[in-house]
């Protein structure tokens, strides 16, 4: 007779497979006779043979559930009395309590997250641990997740959890440890034992009641099981250290909010860090949430929504699902409620603690020290979008090593995120909480007085690195800054390879910083940090931001009626706009210059200008207008025995003659020119002069002649790190060599310039892509 329950829907399903109790046997792992026994009523089924029984049928997970319960609600099998023989012997009664019921098999994980998106390369991560654990190591599995406040990590261990707990028959273990909740305590390992042993069967009067003895009947009854246990929101390696089985066939998910060095170190536990999400994921994201054709349809607008979420799956996950309960409204309306970052903060709460981004993020910044609470705080005025460790001393005003200690622990806190060691960054959400803080905490005397700390330390850093790097520059303009403030420490350089690797790493944050002083109305500090940037940015083609601390230099020094400044504002403006090709815009503002410069009688740097409106002129083919400003630009230099510039303008004046049509009579001025720059030290100017000598002697038709003279240039513009013009120098090579016949040489030197015209989105790069494209053959 079959039996009702289990066995009956055991028995159908298998039936309905057309599969014989053999063949469910091979498939499943369980024996035919334990299937017989199942089907009959004569055995109470185990869960984990439930689970095994159900993956081979493939049943879904209503059907699933369905037998679960039918499992667990079975009674346990009447004993068949043997047929012969004596009766068997009574057992002895249990000590204290009833007789132990059959196996229990927890089944604690939360719900899956219905809209969980990406994380592919985290999961790949998680996956490996398990091919680990199959590899047999001895050792319990364990896995450390980390991340700031919102970005994921229940959400990413209860989604892996449910994935692969079929693998793991013995049951799913799950408990919030409340490491950060503001409300109540973290819940210590002994009470969490205790929960579990409940979980997994075990009588009340059989559970010791001393904290020790429940931890070890606990992890005696994991002991040989293979168990999937979820740690969610530990607060420290000592809370988790207790709970860890032994057993090797459990796999542990830790989830935390600061790092655990501890548990990496001693216990084994491989860290996982999540960061926000990449920007693909976090389209997809929005698509599951609102479907993919709202988001394909407004794709500039969904990259808007996620970038002001900071990629933060939290904050994005409640955007979306404001934007799910208006479809009607463009995705560009709520990017433009999220702009500012006050409201930011307001709009991204789903109406209680868990879905809102200001209280999740306070939960960790409430465990702070004062100290590491008064710096994270602090850090919401620096712009971004990283900060070393003697920047963040000067906005404290405290010692370095103080302060490194305090980066670390705000770190370990993952409420600072660390590219490498001498780095820290953080999303716009935290730094927008930082503000709220700050607000909230600190005086605007005090917030004043950090920002001028600040300020100083990238100013003297700036102007130390350009002392180093353009000493022997005419870009360079040597203006002494006043003292700094208490507290501030420039950093440490102490050659020009350092200057320009300092120069390249801290660009974007010179960039932003000189903004910050403009908004904060530092007009020196924002006039000066702009023209300590001016040569690195003319010799590595950054346009762009070029051009944004221009107009900062200019509306600083029309702030503060500063003649002598605007002059050199207009200047600088005038050449980036000429390197853009913007030659009209260009002529404006150098005349405008020249014109301030010639009331201010600063002479040099009336014929400084001078040479820049010839390049104008030259950039426009307008060659005998460039000759006539070269050459008065020189009767000018020598007028004011200025040997740089007398070097400068014979080389601006051999350098048209050649495209005039007059290389001949271009080489000895020249050459006079080498003769002068080398007196006067000027390795930049020796660097154009090398190049116009091989230029000179191009069109003289004496290639092997430009060649010797060509990698002079090209060395000299190695060392001083000018990009742009180096790609000019390979462009000139790879003319010289076409002109010998040797195609392949000239290929290589045209792509070599190439290569960094198209890394500066240069527009003469479509000029050398012809070279490769018409004389030289197919593009490599």
């Amino acid at each position: 007779m079959v039996a009702g329950g289990f066995g009956a829907l055991l028995r159908e399903q298998r039936v309905s497979m057309g599969w014989s109790q053999d063949e469910l046997a091979e498939r499943s792992g369980v024996s035919a006779r334990s299937i017989v026994s199942l089907e009959t009523g004569r055995r109470r089924p185990r869960l984990s043979s439930v689970v095994q029984l159900a993956d081979a049928l493939g049943v879904d997970v209503g059907t699933r559930s369905q037998w679960l319960k039918a499992a667990r609600d079975t009674p346990p099998a009447t004993p068949r009395t043997p047929a012969v023989g004596p009766a068997p012997a009574a057992a002895p009664p249990p000590a204290v309590g009833p007789a132990p019921a059959g196996p229990v098999v927890p089944q604690q994980l939360p719900a899956a997250v219905r809209h969980f998106t990406g994380r592919v390369r985290e999961l790949k991560e998680l996956d490996a641990l398990l091919t680990e654990q199959a590899r047999g190591g001895g050792a319990v599995v364990i896995s450390a997740i980390g991340g700031t406040a919102g970005v994921g990590k229940t959400s990413l261990a209860v989604h892996f959890a449910h994935r692969v707990a079929h693998r793991f028959p013995d049951g799913q273990l799950f408990a919030d440890l409340r490491g950060f909740d503001p409300d109540s305590p973290a819940l210590d390992a002994a009470r969490v034992a205790r929960g579990f042993l409940d979980a997994l069967g075990v009588p009340a009067p059989r559970i010791p009641a001393d904290p020790d003895g429940q931890l070890a009947l606990y992890r005696s009854r994991l002991a040989g099981t293979s168990t999937l246990i979820v740690l969610d929101n530990a607060r420290e390696a000592e809370q988790v250290r207790p709970l860890l089985p032994g057993s090797d066939s459990c796999l542990v998910l830790v989830t935390s909010r600061n790092r655990l060095p501890g548990l990496v170190a001693l216990d084994g536990a491989v860290p996982l860090a999540l960061d926000v999400l990449p920007r693909e994921e976090a389209l997809e994201l929005l698509a599951r949430r609102l479907g993919p054709e709202p988001v394909m349809a407004q794709t500039e607008a969904a990259e808007e929504l996620i970038e002001l979420c900071a990629r933060l799956p939290l904050a994005l996950n409640i955007a979306a699902a404001r934007a799910a309960d208006h479809p009607g409204t463009p995705l560009g309306v709520w990017a433009d409620e999220l702009r500012g970052a006050g409201a930011r903060l307001d709009l991204l709460s789903a109406g209680n603690d868990h879905a809102d981004v200001r209280a999740v993020l306070s939960w960790s910044y409430r465990a702070l020290d004062p100290q590491a609470a008064r710096l994270f705080r602090l850090l919401g005025l620096h712009p971004g979008p990283h900060i070393r460790p003697a920047a963040a001393a000067a906005l404290a005003g405290l010692p370095p090593q103080r302060t490194r200690r305090l980066l670390e622990s705000l770190h370990h806190a993952h409420l600072l995120a660390a590219p490498d060691r001498d780095r820290y960054t953080f999303h716009d959400l935290l730094r927008a909480y930082a503000v709220e803080q700050l607000a909230d905490h600190d005086s605007a005397q005090e917030q004043s007085e950090a920002t001028l700390r600040m300020l100083d330390h990238y100013l003297h850093t700036t102007h130390h690195a350009g002392s180093l790097a353009y000493a022997d520059d005419s870009a360079w303009q040597p203006l002494d800054p006043e003292p700094p403030a208490a507290g501030v420490t420039p950093q440490a350089l102490t050659d020009r390879g350092q200057a320009l690797a300092w120069y390249r790493d801290e660009q974007p944050v010179l960039q932003s910083i000189t903004v910050r002083a403009h908004q904060a109305g530092f007009d020196d500090h924002a006039w000066r940090l702009a023209g300590t940037q001016m040569p690195y940015l003319l010799k590595s083609g950054l346009w762009q931001q070029w051009q944004e601390v221009g107009e900062i230099a200019l509306a600083a020094a029309e702030r503060t009626a500063d003649l002598a400044r605007q002059a050199h504002a207009h200047r600088w403006l005038g050449q980036v706009h000429r390197s853009q090709g913007r030659q009209p815009e260009a002529h404006r503002e150098l005349r405008r210059a020249y014109e301030l410069f010639s009331t201010l009688g600063d002479r040099t740097r009336q014929g400084r200008t001078q040479l820049d409106i010839a390049i104008a002129h030259g950039e426009q083919q307008a060659y005998a207008d460039a000759l006539a400003e070269g050459r008065r630009a020189l009767e000018l230099f020598e007028e004011i025995d200025d040997l740089s510039g007398q070097a400068l303008s014979l080389n601006t004046v051999g350098w048209y003659l050649t495209f005039l049509g007059r290389p001949r009579e271009a080489l000895p001025y020249c050459r006079r020119a080498l003769e002068l720059s080398r007196r006067a030290g000027n390795l930049p100017a020796q660097a154009s002069i090398w190049h116009s000598i091989g230029f000179v002697h191009h069109h003289l038709g004496e290639y092997q002649e430009a060649l010797a003279a060509y990698p002079e240039s090209l060395s000299l513009r190695r060392t001083l790190g000018d990009y742009f013009l180096q790609a000019e120098v390979h462009t000139h090579i790879g003319d010289s060599q076409h002109a010998l016949g040797d195609t392949e040489a000239a290929r290589r030197s045209w792509t070599e310039s190439l290569a960094i015209l198209e890394r500066l989105q240069h527009r003469d790069a479509d000029a050398v892509r012809a070279r490769l494209e018409n004389q030289a053959g197919p593009r490599e």
